[in-house]
């Protein structure tokens, strides 16, 4: 496969020096970097948002997200904040 590529000039002209060097071509410097940074990557986790990400304020260390949200949800439909007040 065929790619267009930029690469700062710094980069490029220490590519370059490697290759001259070590006898290789720009292409198999690439790929040989391109591998080692895709096996790299691919060993590493995905990023998961944790509790502190997902509730803003204090996270309590052994607390249960589900049963928090449920008593809030309780606690709104006991103050009834959604009806409107009947005119007398």
């Amino acid at each position: 496969m065929k790619i267009d590529v930029e690469i700062r000039n710094p980069l490029m002209a220490d590519a370059e020096a490697v290759c001259a060097k070590h006898n290789i071509s720009m292409n198999t410097l690439i790929d040989r970097a391109l591998a080692a940074e895709v096996e790299k990557l691919a060993a590493q986790p995905v990023w998961q948002p944790t509790d502190e990400f997902l509730i803003h304020g204090d996270v309590m260390v052994n607390s249960d997200v589900n049963a928090e949200i449920a008593a809030m949800y309780e606690d709104m439909m006991k103050n009834d904040f959604m009806s409107i007040p009947e005119e007398e």
